[in-house]
């Protein structure tokens, strides 16, 4: 009986190739895309996840009260008092900041390791694989020799085994320390924050800290990464409470607050890039977003095929028919029909199961994620099981009534049909919700990259390179810059560059005359050479600008823009003094410099347009400072002088070694800039990508609907034209009834997608306004898609003679 029904289901596929084919492939899109979005979601948002009672560790980061700025460390300080104050925490870990380092052994170096600060209880709470040594009790106890453990990737670059690395002594000039190897761990998998190839205790914070009185550890050293583990049962909502005001409440520092983290999105949740992190737009919300594309694709490819099921069931009701003549019953045509929708899902599993295969490595470039084949799989077949389950449920419930009425002597009541082709119409509608909604969404994106692409600036970015340009051949590379042909001028800052971070140098301890002892905003600090205004085209509003003799002067100047003499509230700020915090640190806190204000610029986007322009202070920058450098060149040259300054800094390079990948930062400004809108961009292409696909998927169900409704109504067709009716109206009549399905999913599906448009706009400090017209295209669009896909239906069915119609009814 089986097989029976196996070769009537592969007939009547073959039968109808058209819309077997449109649903094997509608399926195939939606379900595959889904199982990506949501294996990606899933795989960012477990992270580190792998640890024991990883759901009980915490990370706690710092707010700043004045700006609500997010500090990813806290004061070295606060470690042992939360730790003594909250009962609640069972274990704490403390990381410090993470930096390279060079090593020397047997007279090699050993370039720049990626080193993680860690102190004696990291291991504790996080226990690694350990490949040989161990990890004994007094690890990381301050010795004469420091302990150092290293990854098994390290082990086997530098001593091939990681057998023949245990106990290797390895020397830090810099630092006249040296580290013994006491173990050799497993590489982190990727989907770890704790990326490094070596572990090392830190005592110079620690040493620091110690000489130093609390009130100004509170204040000033900001270097611990703490990490917390609750204990069981701990509620979490509770404990943030308390630990908010924590540093407020016991007066250790009045302008900080405390927040925790997951350790499974501490990721995404503490921000410890920095200006020049590469802008890759894909962070989690913009994941997220993927996951509802997903979902909402997957939804208007269901109802899809659901449309073309209901087509087909109803055009087969002459079948039903015939086999309750032959003694069939309902159930055994429901029977017939699950068969089918089996064996249809049992090709779609097979194609997806292999487009996922093929498709994976693409993906995983595309995206810089990492795809775990055997948990994609489960999604996929996870996924399928709940489509089938769900449509057989729909399908019993909203056919059986149908069918069970149809009969050979009487065909099948006019309400009958139209209650179960409303089902079809209901899909449409949800199809072109969908559509809509994408279609609106990926408008908005692109007006709102075209402004931020368009935006004034404030400041000249035609014809200008950036490189970033350090090591001992730091003059030697500049000399062969600045005799290239095509170089007009080269300006020299610290690491002054534009992106959505305020720089490494920004601070909310500016102190002026007059200022409010609880009054902190947080201000842009820059290092800059004398030619800086001149260089960008800055507008100078009062004062002067900066001098060569400005360098040699017994107190530094500084130039501050409009908005910053807006939050100073100077009425004559030129000549006044300002203090502000130095780079490096002494045991009273970090080291103050005084400087007198000399002009006003006016105000230019100093960080990206999801900011307001901040308060800025331009400073001079000292010449071993110098370490990012703006050159201007003649206009057309951007392309040859940026592939000849690469040449150079190759050339240099490959004999100094560098200390991190971001010192090769060589663009030009207009891309730099446009860099900014990177994850807009990359939004942009994700919506206009899905709305395509659900506008060509309801562009099936359309034609679907259309060809079944004309072929349906043809004789009361013929008899309308037999009384009279001309063929536009007969075609205006059909026209009228989508243009209503369109206009209702249009009125469901712009308000969705203007508060979802609006809520993401709301994000940036500049952005476009949602104005009235956008809905109009939208809706004019969606219309024009609906008129063109049914045309050709409507036309023929209008066009038909009704002698000819009747004949055939």
């Amino acid at each position: 009986m089986i097989a029976h029904y196996l070769k009537i289901a592969w007939r009547n596929l073959r039968k109808y190739k058209t819309q077997t084919i449109i649903s094997m492939l509608g399926l195939t899109i939606g379900v595959v895309f889904f199982a990506y979005g949501y294996h990606w979601y899933q795989y960012e948002t477990s992270y580190d996840s792998f640890y024991p009672d990883s759901d009980r560790i915490y990370r706690v980061y710092g707010i700043e009260k004045s700006t609500l700025r997010h500090q990813a460390s806290i004061p070295y300080a606060a470690v042992k008092a939360i730790e003594k104050d909250f009962p609640e925490i069972e274990k704490i870990a403390v990381v410090y900041n993470k930096f390279s380092i060079s090593f020397t052994y047997d007279d090699k170096t050993i370039d720049a390791p990626e080193i993680i600060y860690v102190d004696e209880d990291f291991f504790k709470m996080f226990p690694p694989h350990v490949i040989c040594g161990s990890l004994d009790d007094d690890l990381f106890a301050k010795k004469e020799i420091h302990d150092m453990v290293v990854t098994e990737k390290f082990a086997r670059q530098f001593f091939e085994t990681p057998e023949n690395a245990l106990g290797k002594q390895l020397t830090a000039p810099s630092y006249h320390a040296s580290y013994i190897i006491k173990a050799v761990i497993k590489d982190q998998p990727s989907n770890s924050i704790f990326q490094a190839t070596c572990y090392v205790a830190d005592f110079t914070v620690r040493q620091i800290a110690a000489e130093s009185e609390e009130k100004i550890q509170w204040n000033y050293f900001y270097q611990a990464q703490l990490y917390i583990q609750f204990g069981e049962h701990v509620n979490r909502k509770t404990f943030e409470e308390k630990l908010l005001d924590y540093a407020i409440d016991n007066d250790y520092n009045t302008n900080l607050l405390f927040a925790i983290s997951p350790l499974r999105m501490i990721k995404h949740d503490i921000n410890e890039g920095w200006a020049f992190a590469k802008q890759t737009g894909f962070d989690l919300p913009y994941i997220r977003t993927f996951l509802l594309a997903g979902i909402l694709l997957l939804l208007s490819v269901f109802f899809n095929w659901l449309n073309v099921l209901i087509n087909s069931i109803v055009k087969r009701y002459q079948e039903v028919n015939l086999r309750k003549v032959s003694g069939a019953g309902t159930s055994t045509f429901l029977v017939q029909l699950f068969v089918e929708i089996g064996l249809l899902i049992l090709f779609v599993v097979v194609v997806s199961f292999c487009v996922a295969e093929l498709t994976a490595s693409s993906f995983e470039r595309l995206f810089h994620t990492v795809i775990v084949r055997q948990r994609l799989n489960k999604i996929l077949l996870v996924t399928f099981i709940l489509i089938t389950v769900f449509l057989y449920a729909v399908l019993v419930i909203s056919l059986r009534r149908f069918l069970q009425k149809a009969s050979f002597r009487k065909n099948v009541n006019k309400s009958h049909i139209q209650r179960t082709l409303s089902t079809g119409r209901i899909s449409l509608v949800i199809q072109l919700v969908v559509g809509a909604f994408f279609i609106m969404s990926a408008y908005v994106f692109w007006q709102q990259i075209r402004f931020m692409q368009k935006v004034d600036w404030g400041i000249s970015k035609d014809h200008i390179i950036q490189v970033g340009i350090v090591g001992p051949d730091k003059n030697a590379i500049l000399e062969e810059i600045k005799q290239l042909s095509s170089v007009v001028e080269v300006c020299a800052t610290g690491l002054f560059t534009i992106s959505n971070e305020a720089g490494p140098f920004s601070q909310s301890n500016v102190q002026w005359e007059g200022r409010p002892g609880d009054f902190h905003p947080f201000f842009q600090v820059v290092d800059v050479a004398y030619n800086f205004v001149s260089f960008f085209d800055l507008d100078i509003l009062s004062g002067r600008d900066f001098t060569d003799a400005d360098l040699s002067s017994d107190i530094g100047k500084a130039l501050i823009n409009e908005e910053a003499l807006r939050v100073m509230r100077l009425d004559d700020p030129i000549g006044q003094k300002i203090e502000i915090d130095a780079d490096y640190y002494t045991p009273e806190g970090p080291s103050r410099g005084r400087l007198e204000i000399i002009g006003i610029i006016k105000d230019f986007h100093g960080i990206g347009l999801k900011k307001s322009i901040m308060p800025m202070i331009l400073k001079s920058v000292i010449p071993w400072r110098e370490t990012i450098y703006y050159i201007k060149v003649i206009p057309g040259t951007e392309t040859e002088t940026l592939d000849l300054i690469g040449t150079i800094l190759d050339k240099h390079w490959d004999e100094v070694p560098v200390s991190t990948s971001s010192d090769r930062t060589l663009i030009t400004m207009n891309e730099l800039l446009n860099d900014l809108s990177k994850p807009e961009q990359e939004l942009l292409k994700l919506f206009t990508v899905v709305a395509l696909l659900c506008i060509l998927i309801a562009i099936f169900g359309i034609y679907s609907v259309s060809q079944r409704e004309t072929q349906r109504r043809q004789k009361e067709i013929a008899i309308r034209k037999t009384a009279g009716a001309k063929a536009k109206e007969i075609m205006g009549m059909f026209f009228r009834e989508y243009f209503i399905i369109t206009l209702i999913a249009c009125v469901i599906a712009l308000p969705i997608a203007w508060l979802f448009m609006q809520r993401w706009l709301e994000s940036f400090a500049y952005h476009i306004n949602i104005s009235w017209w956008m809905f109009a295209v939208v809706i004019v669009v969606v219309v024009f898609i609906v008129s063109v896909t049914i045309v050709s239906q409507v036309v023929h069915a209008a066009g038909r003679n009704p002698a000819e119609v009747v004949k055939s009814e």
